[in-house]
């Protein structure tokens, strides 16, 4: 009989070993890749969410609304005019008016006769501290056709407490963003407010305009602002925030920081030469500067 020759014994076991330690392995890397692809998602979903918050915020700010009476203006400045003419004029006897400007007068009279409602003058102002901003933005879009609002709204933002709405529940710091379609003098107030971002551990403000050497912490254009800043809207806001979460037992933070320009202060002092002032040491991007 001739002799078959086959595998040992050995041979098998060591050939079964060989292909389990591969198996171990393999898998073992695959299970590492999905863990990092989750991992990575989940880091590329926080800086999204937290880009999109920034991305909306700069928006609001960018489109600053700041109202001013034009008519007001002019009829201060008609009136100041006036009676710097009568100044240089020469003594009229009394009872005697010129005709012309009586004319104007009663032309003015008979304008204000027609409002059939006394006219109350609308302001929009700017408070913003460290920790928060409100103010009047333009940044306001019709989601529904033939919807009867103003194209402006009053928004704020402030950091408070929310429940998260993850699986494991819990509270956190988030950024919350209130709008209030009724603006009056104070900005602070009303409206209805949503959780904007979640796990927030800084947000923070800063404000630059003319009048001032450097960035502030404060900016009110109220009653309760300074020479610098009542009754005018900063040019330029630093936003700063830092998301922290945890990843692993250990805490992983993103942070941004931009400067964002408001596109048109409307400040007298910026509209008196028909140019708005730009912010000390802010260049915009793809401007070489002079």
């Amino acid at each position: 009989m001739k002799s078959r020759r086959g595998f040992t014994l050995l041979e098998v076991m060591i050939t079964i070993g060989i292909l389990g330690t591969m198996t171990v392995l393999v898998a073992q890397a695959i299970q590492q890749s999905i863990k990092m692809k989750t991992k990575v998602t989940t880091q590329m979903d926080d800086v999204s969410h937290m880009r999109d918050a920034v991305r909306l915020i700069q928006k609001d700010i960018n489109l600053a609304y700041h109202y001013r009476d034009v008519e007001k203006e002019l009829s201060e400045l008609l009136a100041k005019k006036s009676a710097t003419t009568a100044q240089q004029q020469p003594v009229t006897p009394p009872g005697f008016q010129d005709p012309l400007q009586q004319q104007q007068q009663s032309a003015w009279n008979q304008q204000l006769q027609k409002r059939e409602v006394p006219r109350k003058d609308p302001e929009t102002h700017f408070v913003g501290t460290g920790e928060g901003i409100n103010f009047v933005t333009m940044n306001n879009a019709r989601t529904v056709r033939n919807t009867q609002q103003a194209d402006f709204v009053e928004v704020g933002y402030e950091l408070k407490e929310c429940r998260s709405l993850s699986e494991n529940g819990g509270t956190s710091k988030c950024i919350w963003r209130r709008t209030s379609p009724w603006v009056d003098l104070d900005v602070t107030k009303g409206g209805s407010e949503v959780v904007l971002l979640e796990n927030v551990s800084e947000f923070k403000f800063r404000y630059m305009g003319k009048g001032k050497q450097d960035w502030v912490s404060t900016w009110r254009s109220d009653s309760g602002g300074d020479g610098a800043s009542k009754g005018k809207f900063p040019q330029a806001v630093e936003l700063s925030i830092t998301v922290t979460k945890k990843d692993s037992g250990k805490d992983r933070k993103y942070s941004m920081q931009v400067i964002v320009p408001i596109h048109f202060p409307n400040n007298p002092d910026d509209t008196s030469t028909g140019q708005a002032t730009q912010a000390p040491g802010f260049q915009q991007q793809g401007v070489p500067p002079q």
